[in-house]
């Protein structure tokens, strides 16, 4: 039962910043469709240390710089 009000707290949330958040709805505008978005912010967590969901929006709306990766472990 927490799980359940966990996750309909998580979408409370998600449904007020989707309302209220005007950096989200130009994000959305822009990309096109919520899975489009919904992908891109996927592929930028997995690769990026964002400290925000503002840094998260502002990459997706204007654009970030690809470098190349740090490894951390030399195999050689």
């Amino acid at each position: 039962m927490i799980f359940v009000k966990m996750t309909m707290l998580a979408f409370l949330v998600d449904q007020a910043q989707q309302l209220c958040c005007a950096l989200f709805q130009t994000v959305l505008k822009k990309v096109g469709s919520k899975k489009a978005l919904w992908e891109q912010m996927r592929s930028l967590f997995h690769c990026f240390k964002l400290t925000s969901m503002e840094m998260l929006y502002r990459a997706i709306l204007h654009g970030f710089v690809l470098q190349e990766p740090v490894i951390t472990q030399d195999t050689s």
